[in-house]
């Protein structure tokens, strides 16, 4: 982590969004001037919602978020600059930059993707003081295609139980089995241990073809505003049916068939 702090345009949570998560990690885009391109959000899938919208100048209002390409600060695509804090967490930047750090750069090894850096921000609202709020640099690579970004948040929150020293893989499998208490845990409601489950043919896939073999080198087919038959391809859509979970279940393989050129038949 470079010493210096990185001073951050902050964005004010003006919106009341409807999301599942309530509480842990937020996140939020920044742009190549450094300022942060909409509110702190739990739902990491309003990430890809955000690329979508202005790779296609295209004004997106879901569940009340909301990315306008005329007002908001645009999306640097020559890198994934990615917000992250928890406000409950006191040991957060502990964890961090140890444990996080140190798994993400083991799966950036595997896929040959620039080492994601992590900066802490300067001055942060009164809320996140205390935990603090940092930036992650990673790959444009990690925004590439919608299953990419909902991977790389996913695999940030897995980062932060990562004990030090072990394999990546080995973490995947630990908290796939319930062996590992993930970051994110509810007792009686869905985990990351579901999650991950649920996920976990399609991490395999991307770690085993790369990112560069899946998905379209053109970006905007990853993120199109009409399918191949011409239909048009809604917000909805991109939000609900383009994740991690999706990408799994190849539930959007008539939209995107080139994704799944390598299925296991």
């Amino acid at each position: 982590m470079s010493k210096q702090q990185r001073r951050i345009e902050w964005h004010p949570k003006t919106q009341k969004i409807c999301q599942i998560p309530k509480d842990g990690l937020e996140y939020a885009l920044v742009s190549e001037d450094y300022r942060q391109v909409h509110q702190l959000v739990w739902c990491k899938d309003f990430l890809q919602d955000a690329i979508y919208g202005h790779i296609n100048h295209k004004k997106i209002n879901i569940y009340g978020f909301e990315y306008n390409p005329d007002t908001s600060p645009p999306i640097y695509l020559d890198q994934t600059r990615i917000l992250i804090t928890n406000w409950k967490d006191a040991d957060f930047a502990r964890k961090l930059l140890e444990n996080c750090q140190e798994f993400l750069h083991e799966i950036e090894e595997i896929l040959k993707l620039r080492k994601t850096v992590i900066e802490r921000c300067e001055n942060p609202p009164p809320r996140y003081r205390k935990a603090g709020v940092f930036l992650l640099n990673g790959s444009k690579r990690w925004m590439h295609a919608p299953p990419m970004i909902s991977l790389y948040t996913l695999l940030i929150r897995v980062g932060f139980v990562h004990p030090l020293g072990q394999s990546a893989q080995a973490t995947l499998n630990q908290i796939k089995a319930n062996k590992l208490i993930p970051y994110n845990h509810h007792p009686g409601k869905e985990t990351d241990v579901d999650l991950v489950a649920d996920v976990f043919k399609g991490i395999k896939r991307i770690l085993k073809y790369g990112d560069r073999r899946l998905f379209h080198r053109n970006i905007q087919q990853n993120y199109p505003l009409n399918n191949q038959y011409g239909h048009v391809f809604s917000i909805h859509q991109m939000h609900d049916s383009c994740g991690m979970m999706s990408f799994t279940t190849a539930t959007n393989k008539a939209d995107f068939p080139h994704w799944y050129r390598f299925l296991e038949k």
